[in-house]
């Protein structure tokens, strides 16, 4: 997310791109969607991205809105060897999605893959979608 934001011609940005268009299903909790504020509204964010604060918190309140909410009602933890991993891990798993989507893959893609969950970096997700016509 905090990458789609600073690099609007990345990967990452045309993954939020795809979201915000209706073509991809972001999956969200409370925590993540607190956590997210939380990165994105830092000074040296802000500043990188070139946006507002406000500006900010508005695109954060649309994805929130499109996102499908997912109640975490199992632990599974602990899934990775860093314990920072688990939280999205846990979302992904009880939301039950095909794909994660994050530059850090090197803990998450072994314990998702028993869970029948792809883990991909956002160019290699990107190379993956169905072309558009």
């Amino acid at each position: 997310m905090i990458a789609a934001l600073r690099s609007p011609k990345g990967a990452a940005a045309e993954i939020l791109r795809h979201v915000l268009a209706g073509r991809i299903t972001l999956l969200m909790d409370s925590k993540l969607a607190s956590e997210y504020e939380a990165v994105a509204l830092r000074p040296q964010h802000l500043h990188a991205t070139g946006r507002s604060r406000t500006e900010t918190v508005v695109l954060l309140d649309t994805l929130y809105d499109l996102a499908e909410g997912v109640l975490v009602s199992y632990r599974y933890r602990p899934l990775s060897p860093d314990s920072d991993d688990d939280m999205l891990l846990e979302l992904a798993i009880n939301g039950l999605a095909d794909a994660v989507v994050s530059f850090n893959t090197k803990h998450s893609a072994e314990p998702l893959r028993a869970f029948g969950i792809e883990a991909h970096r956002p160019a290699e997700f990107l190379k993956r979608l169905p072309r558009r016509k």
